[in-house]
């Protein structure tokens, strides 16, 4: 996953970084894609947009100051969210993907495949924050791209 490339550039004492004040830390940012993606994924594939009190999201903020302390327990929960992702995704009859979305909290009379594009999207979005601040913390970001496609070979690309 791209994302756990880019949040092992950090350390722990770095989550904490906030680029501009009124920003969210590193620590939240990461803590953020993983909540929005388990978030509309549940309410795509579940049908359930309201939390369980078991669940992670029942109080987002409890959660984020739990998760947030170290890269550990950050990629923990990347993993855990994208896990629950796939399963719910399997478990899921397809349909629920084309149907129109009455039901979400944010765009009335979306499709659930958009839904879930944009979850996706937002993940790009922040992970492009978070690599500008990983360039200006002095990191070296990985590739993040699929050098080993044949295309690369083909015209040997260098990356």
């Amino acid at each position: 996953m791209v994302t756990l490339k880019i949040l092992n550039l950090f350390k722990d004492e770095e989550l904490g970084y906030r680029f501009v004040p009124q920003w969210r830390t590193v620590g939240e940012l990461f803590h953020h894609i993983g909540g929005h993606q388990y978030f509309v994924a549940r309410g795509v594939f579940k049908k359930r947009w309201e939390p369980k009190r078991s669940e992670p999201d029942m109080d987002w903020t409890s959660h984020m100051l739990k998760t947030t302390t170290t890269t550990e327990s950050l990629s923990k929960w990347l993993r855990e969210a994208q896990a629950l992702v796939n399963v719910w995704c399997v478990d899921t009859d397809a349909s629920l993907l084309e149907s129109i979305r009455d039901d979400n909290p944010w765009h009335r009379g979306i499709r659930g495949w958009l839904l879930l594009h944009h979850a996706y999207q937002d993940e790009l979005h922040h992970r492009g924050q978070l690599i500008s601040i990983a360039r200006y913390l002095g990191k070296n970001i990985p590739s993040v791209f699929a050098e080993e496609y044949q295309e690369y070979v083909t015209y040997d690309i260098q990356p």
